[in-house]
């Protein structure tokens, strides 16, 4: 890890990286896991806010090697606390189709699972599409007469 350059708001490092970037980066063990650490810049009162958790999770799986398009969704667990440190990470896909890709993900600290996730990727086919529709001209309202209902509605 570089200095950390606090002088601009965005807190990059002097190689041009975000601090984002270094909270998120993880080392690959194997096919599944991987290792990190928490970032003091993302540190709370009782350990790093849950939404670097969250994306060090799908960051797992955007590095995996078997990874299919890009996150559809991603569904989190704090089952525990996360502490400061070194954690581990394990993705795996569950099931892969035609076009979507189920991910489990686990985080874990000391052999203790604190976080598990599931995510679906999927590849973007081309299709259809359609321009909003535009209104069509009308009279300033107050140039209306107003429309009034007859006295008695059978429905």
């Amino acid at each position: 890890m570089t200095e950390l350059d606090t002088s601009g708001d965005t807190h990059v490092f002097d190689d041009g990286t975000h601090v984002f970037d270094d909270a998120v980066s993880l080392l690959a063990v194997d096919a599944h896991r991987y290792t990190g650490r928490t970032h003091p810049a993302y540190a709370n009162m009782v350990g790093p806010f849950g939404g670097i958790t969250a994306a060090t999770l799908l960051r797992a799986v955007q590095q995996h090697p078997e990874v299919l398009g890009e996150p559809l969704s991603f569904t989190i667990n704090y089952c525990g606390p996360v502490s400061y440190g070194e954690f581990e990470i394990v993705a795996r896909p569950v099931r892969t189709n035609r076009s979507t890709q189920h991910w489990s993900i686990e985080l874990s600290q000391d052999g203790t699972v604190s976080t598990t996730a599931t995510a679906v990727f999927g590849t973007r086919r081309e299709t259809w599409s359609s321009t909003e529709a535009v209104a069509p001209d009308a009279p300033p309202a107050q140039d209306v007469a107003p429309h009034t209902l007859p006295d008695f509605i059978t429905w």
